[in-house]
This record gives structure tokens, sequence and C-alpha cells, in this order.
């Protein structure tokens, strides 16, 4: 049979097998497609993946309603599409995400997916190198805390590898309270990641809850409020990091009823050498009125730093109270030991003030005092160290008791000074100061007197011609004299 003849006869068959294989690609082109992403998903450590492949060609694969966990964490997405102008080269080409979801668990209430340290038959899953040329992303961050509504952060991601083959990317996050924008690149072949926040924002009235779960504050729940603002960027070569940043407050305030402690208009700033390490420059930490029980420290200005988590180096503290200024001395305060020691020096209280704060104490006074004493705040409360109070020179002070046999327990009527002593004690004589001085635990003293103090000057009244000298003794804890007044353990007497 001549050879033409022969094809002309095979023609037919080889129409339609090409046919029949075309059919055959066509009809089964989803259901390879399928495959592939599955492989692909599983292969990277992906469990539980479910999707609906609704078109495939080897220029483009379109996937709905995909989901998928790596370990406990889940992703979802609307819909996914891989465009591959290149069909041919071994790439994924443009891959593009539309309306993806991710929850994300920040107080550890579900089982940390990014802490384990193996998975699926105690063998570590390492991260999977995707071939793509472009990968963007558009969906939703879903933030979680146990028992608090969630967060929800609308994010856009874009990253595009360069002809050098490194990545560029930039991302952006928005919500309630929330701004960031954020861009990077990554080098793959050195491991070296770049990146930078050039602004973020955070409300954190809107984010106060989510706060107290990730720190844990002293005394319990604070009512928070102020704007966070600040910018971050940094470095990963390798397992290095290293990061730098800034953060400002504004607007801020903090109140716990349970404590009776407000603050109202907190400003403040730091400039972060490692930001990841809590480790910065000096900044500054202004408060409009700070507030506790009956005390009120207003224009509050400190310079501080930050030496990691769990050190504060206070390098200047002072603020304005009970009509004079304080300042206290550079000290140190680490937050795990929950106590401070620092010592306060100020300058002209008024003494008036103070003695308001007490209750039920036999004097009432006026005058304005300077002074020196180190305090001691930890779990056990407020306690006083070695230090002295005594009347600012040069200004006028006037004192006035009513405490009966306070001065004249112990001496005869018939000594002299006895009555005018009667008349000071009793109120009916006022006595105008010329020294006054406090001293507070004062060394050598003996067991359980917390003070001493001394008294001179005369009566207001110029017919009274006494001059009147007094050492009293305090004896108990000075602290509960002035948080609480006085009570039993508390009590005034004639020195010795």
């Amino acid at each position: 049979m001549p050879r033409a003849l022969k094809i002309r006869r095979l023609l037919p068959w080889a129409a339609g097998l090409l046919l029949a294989a075309v059919v055959v690609l066509l009809f089964f082109r989803l259901t390879m497609a399928g495959l592939m992403v599955n492989l692909l998903l599983k292969s990277s450590g992906a469990s539980q993946v479910n999707f609906n492949v609704v078109r495939a060609s080897p220029w483009q694969v379109v996937v709905d309603d995909l989901s998928f966990s790596v370990r406990t964490q889940a992703f979802a997405a609307k819909r996914v599409t891989v465009d591959r102008r290149s069909w041919w080269m071994p790439s994924l080409g443009a891959v593009r995400v539309e309306q993806a979801s991710v929850p994300l668990t920040i107080d550890g209430s579900d089982t940390n997916p990014w802490s384990w340290a193996s998975y699926q038959n105690g063998g570590a899953v390492q991260p999977w190198q995707a071939p793509l040329d472009e990968l963007s992303v558009d969906g939703q961050l879903v933030v979680k805390a146990a028992a608090l509504p969630d967060q929800v952060l609308e994010v856009k991601f874009a990253a595009r590898q360069s002809a050098q083959k490194t990545w560029e990317g930039i991302v952006r996050a928005d919500g309630p309270g929330l701004s960031l924008r954020g861009e990077g690149s990554y080098d793959p072949g050195r491991d070296d990641l770049a990146f930078k926040v050039p602004a973020a924002e955070l409300d954190l009235k809107v984010w106060q809850d989510f706060v107290r779960r990730l720190v844990l504050l002293p005394g319990g729940a604070w009512e928070l409020e102020g704007r966070f603002t600040g910018q971050a960027e940094g470095r990963l070569a390798g397992k290095k990091l290293t990061t730098t940043g800034s953060v400002r407050l504004r607007d801020g305030r903090a109140k716990n009823a349970a404590l009776a402690v407000t603050a109202e208009g907190i400003e403040a700033g730091l400039e972060f050498t490692d930001l990841a390490g809590l480790v910065s420059q000096p900044g500054a930490v202004r408060v409009r009125e700070l507030r506790a029980g009956q005390l009120a420290l207003r224009e509050v200005d400190a310079g501080l730093a930050l030496g990691g988590p769990d050190k504060i180096t206070v390098q200047r503290a002072s603020f304005q109270t009970l009509g004079g200024a304080v300042a206290v001395e550079p000290f140190n305060y680490f937050p795990s030991q929950r106590e401070a020691e620092l010592v306060v020096l100020v300058d002209g209280i008024d003494i008036a003030a103070v003695l308001a704060l007490t209750q039920d104490l036999p004097a009432r006074a006026t005058g304005r005092v300077n002074g020196r004493f180190p305090l001691r705040i930890d779990a056990g409360g407020l306690r006083l160290g070695t230090g002295w109070l005594q009347l600012k020179p040069g200004v006028y002070a006037e004192m006035q008791f009513d405490a009966t046999g306070l001065l004249t327990r112990g001496a005869s009527a018939s000594s002299p000074g006895y009555a005018v002593l009667k008349k000071v004690e009793s109120g009916l004589l006022k006595l105008k100061i010329t020294e006054m001085r406090l001293d507070i635990r004062p060394p050598n003293a003996p067991p359980g007197r917390s003070a001493t103090l001394h008294i001179a000057g005369e009566p207001v009244d110029p017919d009274v011609k006494a001059p009147v000298v007094l050492d009293l003794n305090v004896n108990g804890p000075l602290e509960k004299l002035l948080n609480l007044g006085l009570d039993s353990r508390v009590s005034f007497g004639s020195k010795p």
C-alpha cells in the first residue's frame, strides 16, 4: 500500500486520539491542579486543607474558599489567583490572595503555634521556599484574646522579587484605634532581612483590654487612655537581630479605682537603641497631675532610661505638691522586685497642707519647711528612712496645740512657765515659731521612737513674755501618723 495512502488512513485515527487527549486534559485539568495545590500546601506543613479549584490552565489557576492550618494557626482566603505569564518556567509567577482571614490569639489562650519546638512525629517542619515572583495579600487579621471581643485589622501586603533575587515588600494595617505602615527587603541567599516601620499609631483606650493581657500592671485593673505613635527599623541577619526606634505617648491617662490613684495629662517620649531588648536613651515623662488618695502631685517631670525589661533608671524627678517643690535623687527601679528606694528633697512644703492629710492630730501649724529623707516603697507600703524636715529660713510660722497634758504631763504646777505651757497645750495661746526641726528616725534613738520634734518660739500674744522650747518624741510608726492619723500605737510625750 502506498505510503501516502497509509498516512491518509491514519489521519482520522490520529485526529481522534488528539481530540480525546484534549478532552481528557480539559476534563481532568481541575483535578490535576487541585492535586498540585494540595501537594504544595502539605509539603509546607499545612493540614486540614480545603479549597475549590474554579479555573486551571498553564497560565492561570484560581482557587476559591481556601482554608488550612499550620500547626494550630489557621489561614483562610476567599480567592487565590496564580498567574504564570511564563508558564514554561519553574515558578508560580504572581500569586494574589483576596479576602484573606488570619486569626491571631495574643494572650496564649490557645496553643501557641509559633513556640513549638517540633511538629509531626517529633520532626521539625522546615519553612517551604515558594518559587514566586510576586505575592499580594488583601484581607483581615483577627486579633483575639480569651473573653474579649475580636479586633479586626484590614491588612494589605505586596512583595516582588527583583532581578537580583531579593524580595522587596510593603505592608499596611488599619483598624479601630490602630494604624501601621511597614516596608522591608529580604535576601534569601544571605538570609538577611531589613525592615522599617516609618509610622505606627495606637489608641490605648481602644486596645487597653489587650494591653492588660500582655502586660501585668501592678495593682490590678487600670483604665488606660492615650495615643501612642512611633517608628522602628532593624535587621535580622541569620539569628542576630538589631532594632532601633522611638515611641511617643500623648494625652495619656491612667486610673486605678482600687488604689485610688489617677494620673492625668501623661506625655512621654523614648528613643530606643535596642527596641527588642527594651534599652533606651534617657527620655522624658511628664504628668500634669498624679493623685493618690488625698495627695495630689502636679507638674511631674522625670527623666528616665530603660536598661532592659526589668530595669528603669530614673535620672531625675520633680513635682509640685503641698504648696512646695519636691525632687528625687537618681535611683534604679526593678519592676520584678516591686520595690523602690529613693531619697526625697523637699523645698517650701506648706505645714498646714501636710497636717491636713492627717487625722485627729492635736496640733495646727502654718509655715513652710525644707528637708531630706530616704523613702522605701514595697509590698508592705511606705517607710521613711533617717532624714529631717526643718523650718524654711526667713518664713513666718505659727503653731497651736489642742492636747491637754501634752506639755505639762509630769511637770510641777509650781514650776516656772507651767501656766504658759498649760495655755499653749490647751490651745489658748498660739506660738510664733523661730525654730522647728523634725528628725525622722534619728540615729541612736531608743526602740519604738520614729521621730523627735524640736520647737522654739514665743507666744503670739505680745502681752505674754515667755520663751517656749519644746522637745517632743513621736513613738510608733510615723507613716501611720501621716497616712491614717493618730492611733493607739502613736503617742506624743515630753522628752525625758
